[in-house]
């Protein structure tokens, strides 16, 4: 066996915090159950509501935990119970662009003033606009503005204004980029862009999964986790409450008095919450970044820091590597020693979260907090990538991948 996969349960132990485990060293080595349980029982500062990993081969389960509530109080979290995907959602937004790419509808390489002529010609990217690819890689030259969101009747052209762009086309990331891809794609293809992605990547994956809850069934919608944080009173729902997640329509900013279906495809993509608003669970999350493993496209790398970190902002080299709309961590700086990553983080509302596949191990797996504390957490000594929850997270998918059969 290589030295990559022979990662052992006392090596994982051994990497742990101490102030994370909460454990005296001279116990026996926790299980991957044991880490994510150690989430939702650990003191204020490290404690989330519920916690949870899932690790897929071939579309298979071979390990998944899961701690703590879905609703404080009310309802346990299972690796069934969808919740904000935050981030790990563009994934999806990059694996539809795939298909329309691999199906003539939509050209990855073109520029985006094809679909949305109101793009400013102007901009670093040159007199076509950014290219789908180049958005979806976070290098179109755009960055977000205060507010890259608005309420339907709303139009994103009045959001891509001077705020919106670098002087260069460095890598910035961006979520209005992936508003503006959004938009691109229901131009393309004259539909919704909730309803374009379910039907091209999530229904073919079997997936019971949904922007803004859009397509999801009330009863997985019944059964969501809500997001929380804890602002020294006890846990704080930010966003799904119970009230939510009883109402069957998706859930979109309106303005007042407006209603969504008088929405026309290609007014405002970003209505859909493409940059972080697709709601599923862990399982589906595992599914979707083993889509990966069929998309070249989509995981060859676009953008890689240079020697000098100068050429795009990395936030302390959380970023180093990016395909079109894939996070890359090569295996010589990777969260999990010695393999190398695909897939992408997620952090908003409380969740810090994950969705990655191993093309080496040929797996894939998700992980999640459905809330913290309030303020960011301290990052992790081990990577820059990863925090104090994130890196208990990464160490039960290791522990419990270095007990299934698929290690042997």
């Amino acid at each position: 066996m290589s030295t990559r996969v022979s990662l052992t349960r006392r090596g994982v132990l051994a990497s742990l915090p101490a102030s994370a485990l909460l454990v005296s060293a001279c116990r026996p080595e926790p299980t991957a159950e044991q880490l994510v349980q150690m989430l939702t029982t650990a003191p204020a500062e490290y404690q989330a509501p519920a916690a949870g990993i899932v690790l897929m081969q071939n579309n298979l389960v071979i390990a998944q935990a899961a701690a703590g509530d879905a609703d404080v109080g009310v309802r346990p979290f299972t690796t069934r119970s969808a919740f904000r995907a935050a981030s790990i959602s563009k994934l999806v937004v990059a694996l539809t662009a795939e298909k329309l790419h691999r199906d003539g509808v939509m050209d990855l390489d073109k520029g985006v003033r094809t679909w949305l002529p109101y793009f400013p010609s102007d901009t670093p990217a040159g007199p076509d606009g950014p290219t789908i690819r180049a958005l979806l890689s976070h290098t179109g030259g755009m960055k977000d503005p205060e507010v890259y969101w608005l309420a339907h009747p709303g139009n994103i052209e009045s959001l891509i204004t001077r705020d919106a762009f670098r002087e260069n086309t460095d890598f910035e990331y961006c979520n209005l980029a992936y508003g503006v891809v959004a938009t691109a794609i229901e131009v393309a293809t004259q539909r919704r862009f909730d309803r374009v992605s379910h039907d091209v990547v999530l229904k073919p994956l079997g997936l019971d999964a949904g922007f803004n809850w859009a397509g999801v069934t009330p009863e997985k919608k019944l059964d969501g986790a809500t997001l929380y944080r804890n602002f020294g009173s006890g846990w704080a729902s930010q966003i799904d409450d119970r009230e939510m997640l009883r109402d069957p329509a998706p859930s979109v900013l309106l303005d007042e008095g407006a209603d969504l279906s008088t929405y026309q495809p290609g007014m405002n993509g970003a209505l859909f919450s493409p940059q972080g608003g697709l709601r599923a669970n862990l399982i589906d999350l595992a599914t979707i970044a083993g889509r990966l493993k069929y998309a070249p496209e989509l995981t060859q790398s676009v953008w890689s820091l240079n020697q000098a970190e100068s050429n795009g902002v990395h936030d302390e080299r959380y970023f180093t590597k990016f395909g079109t709309g894939v996070q890359i961590h090569p295996a010589e700086e990777s969260p999990w020693p010695g393999v190398e990553l695909w897939g992408h983080p997620g952090e908003a509302y409380g969740l810090y979260g994950g969705a990655w596949f191993a093309p080496e191990l040929n797996i894939s797996f998700a992980y999640t907090v459905t809330g913290t504390p309030d303020g960011t957490p301290k990052r992790s000594a081990r990577h820059p990538a990863l925090n104090v929850f994130t890196e208990v997270l990464m160490d039960a998918v290791m522990t419990a991948y270095a007990a299934s059969p698929a290690s042997k």
